[in-house]
């Protein structure tokens, strides 16, 4: 057999493999899934570890993304678009455009990540020696670029802008030129100048950027109907911040201007955890991350927290 016609069998065995190895993804069958992987695999998710060693180690991985994603009522969603091999002798390397989500009903949600991977021939079956996922991802927020599909164009408007999440939160303040200036100094917050709108000299909206998140500011209205919470004499919404040094942040928030609401303590679910009131009556929560536990143990702990002494 020439080597050309043997590189040509062994990518159409390995275009084979990819078929049976979503077939098996898309229907939850993990067996056949890691039967496609080396047992010295090492595996570049693109999400939770930076690495996982070994067939043990990824079918755990395996296991965690089927139970975060059950098929049950939902058609799953799991596609290779345009994937090229390259084999030559007992190696081989491919990659493509992977499609991966799920639909149910009319409302489709799945996102577009890239694939390469590295393969290698074990008697006459090849399996998945290597394999890194990846998306690209926006500089100035650090967050994924899910939006991006192979077809669209460059200039195509994103359907959330850059650096914005889902979930945004939206605050109303008696003097918000002022108030963009607390949050710098109590919580490091950046201003964006493109997010400052002004007109004949007033401020009507900002944005700023605490961490990865964007928070918008506005101007109180009452033309708008937007009311601060000194109007409104309290709020009823807490900003929760975590933040790597809970306790470095809270003094420095105190130190600028904010109110003690709760003392910073250790908490029963994990965290070293405070709430602070900010000059224009807006209240935070500030967290560290310090203990996981399991369910089981927050509960009890939660149970022995709310037990009269």
């Amino acid at each position: 057999m020439s080597t050309v016609t043997e590189n040509t069998t062994a990518e159409s065995a390995i275009a084979n493999l990819y078929d049976s190895w979503l077939d098996a993804v898309k229907r939850q069958q993990l067996d056949t899934v890691l039967d496609c992987y080396t047992e010295d695999v090492v595996a570049f998710d693109a999400i939770l570890a930076l690495q996982f060693k070994g067939k043990d180690a990824y079918r755990k991985h395996w296991e965690a993304c089927m139970e975060f994603c059950p098929s049950r009522d939902k058609t799953p969603i799991f596609e290779l678009h345009d994937l090229q091999v390259d084999a030559s002798g007992p190696v081989a390397f491919a990659y493509g455009l992977m499609r991966c989500g799920h639909q149910d009903g009319d409302r489709v949600e799945a996102s577009w990540m890239r694939m390469t991977a590295g393969l290698r021939r074990e008697g006459d079956e090849w399996r998945i020696a290597h394999e890194h996922f990846s998306a690209p991802f926006d500089m100035p927020s650090g967050k994924a670029m899910f939006h991006l599909t192979p077809d669209a164009a460059e200039d195509t408007p994103r359907p959330i802008p850059a650096g914005m999440s889902t979930i945004s939160a939206h605050i109303v303040c008696s003097d918000a030129p002022a108030a963009i200036e607390f949050y710098k100094k109590a919580f490091g917050a950046m201003e964006l100048p493109h997010g400052r709108l002004e007109m004949d000299g007033v401020f009507l909206h900002g944005e700023i950027v605490i961490g990865d998140s964007v928070v918008m500011i506005a101007q109180e209205d009452e033309r708008c109907g937007s009311a601060s919470p000194q109007t409104l004499k309290g709020t009823p919404v807490t900003l929760h911040l975590y933040v790597p040094d809970a306790d470095r942040v809270y003094q420095r928030a105190i130190e600028a201007g904010a109110t003690s609401i709760m003392p910073l303590s250790d908490m029963f679910w994990g965290d070293r955890y405070g709430v602070l009131e900010d000059p224009f009556g807006h209240r935070w929560s500030v967290a560290t991350h310090v203990r996981d536990l399991t369910p089981e143990e927050i509960r009890d702990a939660a149970r022995e927290f709310c037990s009269p002494s």
